[in-house]
């Protein structure tokens, strides 16, 4: 990051500091200077929008911000086949040009991306602010296990700085996720890092192996990224590694989206870099409480607009104003995609949300994963605690799942030595292969 970029961000994460007290009318006026100049970009210079956003704009030129909801949703395998069509041919001057990359794929096929350089400030910016809300030691050695392509292996990985913007000396150091668990476990140790940045089921894996040998881990914090934390992951790596957790929300194809407050374990959205809207299911119509679909539109990306980009992450609201002051809206809980939803042979829906403590009076395990394979049938993968001999209570863990998700289960329960990532390095503790 050149000496501009640094001070553009340093006040971005100012502004940030500011607009995150701001009243909700306020903030609204706030998100639509930010979003008409890029609806009228989209519209130009973009062909998957040539059309599409003729709803909102009036015979003067002017935006009917009423019409918001006319304006269609799409989701991402609309975005794979739409390809081309979403980059613009052309973007202004002011946003800093072009990155290009893809997502994970870890729930699909990648989708190809473009970023424009503002946006990559905004997101650091955001991740500057998370950084100050928690009291992260900005001056320490950051460790990032995050990179899916392979261009950071192992041993040496590599070094650099400026991971955050209020001390751009402070080193940072990184491996490739796809790395074996121990290769990133073994850098660890040679690197000694202070924090680590990476999935946090990868963060419980390392911590796993280093209680296997008799170790410990260098770090003293994780913050999130690509996962949240599972209920089962923040009590091993608070408990057992002493660890201090930082949880965030974003997609690689947005951004930053939420954070977890210093003062709660709610999320607070970030209204300044995304429009949130949250959808009822069984139609279109915006929700202020309970749960819904997440529909995203990004305003620094210019590179590639996405507007009512509905990502099938899945979340539950409430307006309930948060204790520690910020007037930025809340996420309760972070449901997952939409092939984390289960859907059984009456048509009814369930997230299995439950701790994963719950599974314990049945399963001595210290990783599991449930996946329902057909609309009756589940399928409870687990690896066993190796200090916990007691056998599996198959009857007595399928009423539990009867009585929490749906009576029409029927389970069977396989034990395994391992339980396979995805190549970007993810692990999904729910998966529904129905539809």
């Amino acid at each position: 990051m050149n000496q501009t970029s640094l001070e553009v961000t340093r006040n971005m994460a100012k502004a940030l500091g500011k607009t995150q007290y701001y009243p909700p009318e306020k903030m609204q006026a706030y998100q639509r200077k930010l979003l008409e100049p890029l609806l009228r970009h989209a519209r130009q210079e973009v062909p998957f929008y040539a059309t599409r956003l003729d709803p909102l704009f009036a015979k003067n030129g002017s935006i009917r911000w009423d019409a918001w909801e006319d304006i269609p949703t799409f989701t991402r395998a609309e975005a794979n086949e739409a390809g081309e069509a979403l980059f613009a041919k052309s973007v202004p001057g002011h946003v800093g040009g072009y990155s290009e990359n893809q997502t994970s794929g870890s729930t699909g096929t990648p989708l190809r991306i473009r970023v424009s350089g503002i946006a990559n400030l905004m997101s650091a910016a955001a991740a500057q602010r998370i950084f100050e809300w928690h009291q992260v030691d900005l001056s320490g050695n950051m460790a990032f296990l995050v990179d899916t392509q392979g261009r950071h292996p192992y041993p040496k990985g590599s070094r650099g700085k400026v991971w955050n913007v209020a001390n751009p000396e402070a080193p940072a150091c990184q491996l490739s996720v796809t790395e074996p668990i121990s290769n990133q476990f073994e850098w660890l140790q040679e690197n000694k890092p202070d924090m680590l940045i990476a999935y946090p089921s990868i963060a419980a894996a390392i911590c796993e192996l280093a209680e296997e040998r008799g170790q410990t881990v260098p770090i003293h914090t994780v913050i999130g990224q690509g996962e949240v934390f599972l209920e089962q992951s923040k009590i091993y790596l608070t408990e057992v590694h002493n660890l201090k957790l930082i949880d965030r929300f974003g997609a690689s194809e947005i951004g930053a989206i939420a954070a977890q407050c210093p003062t709660e374990t709610r999320y607070h959205q970030f209204c300044e870099a995304n429009l949130m809207e949250v959808l009822a299911f069984s139609d279109d119509q915006p929700i202020k409480e309970g749960r819904g679909r997440l529909v995203l539109t990004p305003f620094y990306n210019y590179a590639m607009p996405l507007i009512r980009y509905e990502n099938k992450d899945q979340i539950e609201i409430n307006q309930v104003p948060c204790s520690c002051g910020r007037t930025l809206p809340t996420i309760e809980r972070i449901l997952g995609r939409e092939r984390n939803v289960f859907t059984f042979i009456d048509g009814s829906r369930s997230w299995p949300v439950m701790r994963t403590n719950e599974y314990a009076p049945f399963l001595p395990s210290r990783q599991l994963q449930i996946v329902q394979k057909t609309r009756t049938d589940i399928e409870i993968r687990f690896v066993r605690d190796i200090d916990d001999p007691t056998p599996v209570d198959r009857d007595g863990l399928q009423q539990f799942l009867r009585d929490r998700l749906h009576p029409s289960i029927q389970l069977e329960v396989i034990e395994t030595d391992e339980i396979p990532r995805a190549a970007s390095g993810k692990y999904e503790f729910w998966i529904s292969l129905t539809t």
